[in-house]
């Protein structure tokens, strides 16, 4: 994000800030994306302008100008996360069946060998889990929870409810 706030007269810059009506969710998300990848704004235009379109298509149930603004930004993060982390992916997926306020290691670990392979690699090992959240973090598609001491599991992460409506509604469909 840093890049795009130096550059207030890229025409690029501008253009995305106007592509995405300066919503601060939108932006933030675009930023953090920029930050975890080697694409300048000119490819992540045409990379949103590529996922509006095929959003637009596949999900003619999105009213709003901004839910399909905000979803094609979350679209392009996941497919960066996707590509970085597949466990990443796969918790975003399923975290929307949770409620967005709380997702934690221990609320996943579960002595169940019936599990997908892909859960019970990700609660193999808390490094594996701290891993995958770190990219949704990176992206900003979730945030870490505050750690209490006097809590006897880990401190979680939520997710923002625009992000979970996605999850639901888009990511899931």
């Amino acid at each position: 994000m840093e890049r795009i706030l130096t550059r207030t007269t890229d025409p690029d810059a501008i253009k995305l800030v106007k592509e995405l009506d300066g919503l601060p969710l939108a932006l933030a998300t675009a930023g953090a994306y920029l930050d975890q990848v080697m694409t300048g704004l000119a490819e992540y235009l045409h990379l949103y302008e590529e996922s509006w379109l095929k959003l637009k298509e596949n999900s003619p149930k999105l009213n709003s100008y901004e839910d399909r603004m905000l979803y094609t930004t979350w679209d392009i993060s996941y497919k960066h996360v996707e590509q970085q982390n597949r466990l990443s992916a796969q918790i975003l997926q399923l975290w929307a069946y949770f409620d967005n306020q709380d997702l934690w290691f221990e609320l996943l670990c579960h002595d169940d060998s019936s599990d997908p392979e892909w859960i019970q690699k990700l609660t193999e090992e808390r490094t594996n889990f701290d891993a995958a959240v770190r990219v949704l973090c990176n992206h900003g598609l979730v945030e870490a929870n505050s750690f209490s001491r006097d809590s006897v599991e880990s401190g979680g992460c939520r997710m923002h409810s625009c992000v979970h409506s996605w999850t639901m509604h888009v990511l899931n469909y």
